[in-house]
């Protein structure tokens, strides 16, 4: 079962490649109760400042399968406005980062804010919507092209 725990920890992982290569970076994990849309992540990457909303699945048997995350509607509904709102606002830095499977098999995909609700597709829609070029970036490449924007 792909966990969101595990993401987190690749996140980490990017995070310390990042600081021993000299890069200025800080993230913080946001458990917040008060705000239930509130992005996972926050951070700051070489003066720039990122939100991530992790989200871990497993892979679907079929491709042409909607991939599912484990958010209740309340949840989904409240993330959905805290990325809109940002993107209404201006924000080209808030992002869903999507784990799909688990271990060697788990693929990652940096998908813009602005698509959170658009989110429940095979996991090929994904690959459209990710701003990675690539499919084997490492988190620290996936960390620096957060920092990027859309």
């Amino acid at each position: 079962m792909a966990l969101e725990r595990s993401l987190w920890q690749r996140v980490r992982t990017g995070w310390a490649v990042l600081r021993k290569l000299g890069h200025k970076i800080v993230l913080s994990r946001i458990e917040n109760l008060v705000d239930e849309g509130t992005p996972d992540v926050e951070g700051c990457i070489a003066g720039v400042h990122i939100w991530l909303e992790l989200k871990s699945c497993d892979r679907p048997v079929r491709p042409s399968t909607p991939i599912r995350f484990r958010t209740n509607k309340k949840t989904y509904i409240s993330q959905t406005l805290w990325h809109r709102e940002r993107a209404a606002a201006g924000c080209r830095h808030n992002f869903v980062l999507i784990q799909v499977g688990d271990a060697s098999q788990a693929k990652l995909y940096l998908i813009p804010g602005y698509y959170y609700d658009k989110l429940k597709v095979p996991e090929i829609d994904l690959e459209l919507m990710s701003v990675l070029s690539y499919s084997n970036a490492s988190m620290a490449d996936i960390l620096l092209r957060a920092a990027q924007g859309w």
